[in-house]
């Protein structure tokens, strides 16, 4: 393999918000709301994995056009206490770090730090409560 073809390769790619990706995607399918199919599944080993399915969130509460979903897998280890701490705080505490009152290009660019300030938010309240457990979230 070449340097062009393989890992000496250098390319600047750009990051491209999901939000922005589907709002193209509608725009040129003129579709007004795309619809959101989902499910959840699981094999059940230990019993210490969670599920979040909010599908009907609204960034303006009333507002139909602002609605966004949130999906969320809490792979716990060492015990459940994790997977369900980080199940009813996470959402709750990423949300909160978005400043209120913003229209959406400004949310959508308030989400990358807003998500990451509710990792640790949730993370530093979680090891506040002693337990030995701990847990891997993916989210979107």
């Amino acid at each position: 393999m070449s340097e062009k073809e393989g890992f000496g390769m250098r390319t600047k790619s750009q990051l491209v918000f999901l939000g922005t990706l589907i709002g193209c995607e509608l725009r040129h399918r003129n579709m007004e709301k795309p619809t959101v199919s989902y499910g959840q599944a699981a094999l059940v080993n230990k019993g210490e994995d969670y599920f979040l399915i909010k599908p009907d969130c609204q960034r303006v509460p009333g507002n139909p056009s602002t609605s966004f979903s949130i999906f969320a897998i809490s792979d716990g280890h060492n015990g459940i206490s994790a997977a369900i701490f980080a199940k009813a705080n996470l959402s709750n505490d990423i949300l909160s770090a978005i400043p209120q009152g913003c229209g959406r290009e400004e949310w959508l660019q308030a989400l990358p730090r807003a998500l990451v300030a509710g990792f640790v938010k949730t993370d530093i309240e979680f090891q506040q409560k002693g337990e030995t457990s701990g847990t891997i979230v993916h989210s979107l």
